[in-house]
């Protein structure tokens, strides 16, 4: 019998632990990047410049091409977070776009229910990037510019009910832009 009670005493500890393991096992981050996009301006410069070099030059460009390389260094946006949510389709939530960019570790979400889209961590990431790329607005720019900049890259139609936009400029500056 002592051996029952003991057993039973062990569980009753050992089963609200091993769940708690697996609910926390459970809550991975899947936003993450872990293979950002690459700066194709920074490659097409690189090549220029080595086929200007000479060819005794060409060892040591190739070798420097090696020692300045920052995988998140390519995400070159005048911003390092970003937030979208819009309503329209008569959908709440139709679009919804996160982007957080802070001590050298990237994420990012992107939802579109009209256009069936739902990604995270490096294939959101792909797809912002093209977005992103395109704009050249920042903290000093009206804010109707922002917000038809966005409403155009990501397809909000006029009509849309509810657009909310946070973003944070690279110098900090914090800005909500609401149409």
């Amino acid at each position: 019998m002592i051996g029952e009670i003991e057993m039973t005493i062990i569980m009753k500890r050992l089963c609200p632990l091993l769940f708690a393991a697996l609910i926390l096992g459970a809550c991975g981050n899947d936003d993450e990047v872990e293979n950002p996009p690459q700066n194709e301006t920074d490659d097409t410069q690189q090549q220029d410049t080595n086929n200007d070099d000479s060819n005794s030059d060409s060892n040591s460009d190739a070798n420097n091409d090696n020692d300045n390389t920052d995988s998140n260094a390519a995400l070159d946006y005048s911003f390092t977070g970003f937030d979208l949510e819009a309503d329209f389709n008569e959908t709440n939530d139709t679009l919804d776009v996160d982007y957080d960019h802070e001590n050298d570790e990237t994420e990012a979400s992107y939802e579109n229910k009209s256009q069936n889209i739902n990604l995270q961590g490096d294939a959101a990431m792909e797809e912002l990037d093209k977005l992103f790329s395109a704009f050249d607005f920042d903290e000093n720019t009206a804010n109707e510019d922002v917000l038809k900049a966005v409403s155009e890259a990501f397809g909000i139609p006029d009509d849309a009910t509810n657009v909310e936009l946070d973003i944070e400029f690279s110098s900090g500056t914090e800005k909500e832009y609401k149409r």
